[in-house]
């Protein structure tokens, strides 16, 4: 039974990434769609002004951390919040890159944030995974025949491999965090 329970999980994982995946990047897509660069007031230079480190990742993390959890919160949800948060947070992301690319450049956006993004995406993604991890039990559980478990049983059952995968995708979301701010650092960026 152990090993029914761990291909269980796999597939759960697989499924809830893939929808994961599928709902940023259709928010992305249609948020890089958006011209928001019209009337855009110049970026500011840096100025040369040294901020400390842990000011900037600080900052990074105010920003970055309730995204996260409002990317995980359809745990609590039944889903729903998660589908509705991820692809919309997926929109703003799309629609600041175009922004930043349209004053900037892209090359000097993808040579900035190369380094840090994809960590950044990653977690958000693994986050949202998770936070669609009980409701997608629990559907399975719904239109499956097999199994002695209610679909609310399932829900509560996954709960702990959510919490688990959650904790992953804040993990890597510190360690990009830090990656960020000493590209900021280096750079002299204002954040």
């Amino acid at each position: 039974m152990g090993m029914s329970a761990r291909n269980s999980e796999k597939s759960m994982l697989l499924i809830v990434m893939t929808l994961s995946l599928a709902l940023m990047l259709g928010g992305f897509i249609t948020g890089f769609q958006t011209n928001l660069s019209t009337g855009m007031m110049p970026a500011p230079a840096p100025d040369g002004t040294a901020v400390p480190w842990w000011s900037v990742f600080g900052r990074i993390l105010m920003v970055n951390l309730p995204a996260l959890c409002l990317a995980f919160s359809g745990v609590t949800t039944g889903g729903i919040s998660t589908l509705i948060a991820w692809p919309l947070t997926s929109i703003y992301i799309g629609s600041t890159m175009r922004a930043a690319s349209a004053q900037l450049g892209p090359g000097e956006v993808l040579g900035t944030i190369w380094v840090y993004a994809p960590g950044e995406f990653a977690a958000l993604l693994i986050a949202a995974g998770a936070g669609l991890m009980p409701a997608a039990a629990a559907v399975r559980a719904a239109l499956s025949a097999e199994g002695s478990l209610s679909p609310a049983q399932h829900y509560m059952t996954v709960f702990p491999l959510a919490l688990k995968t959650f904790g992953l995708a804040a993990a890597v979301l510190v360690l990009a965090a830090l990656i960020e701010t000493a590209v900021v650092a280096s750079k002299g960026i204002s954040t």
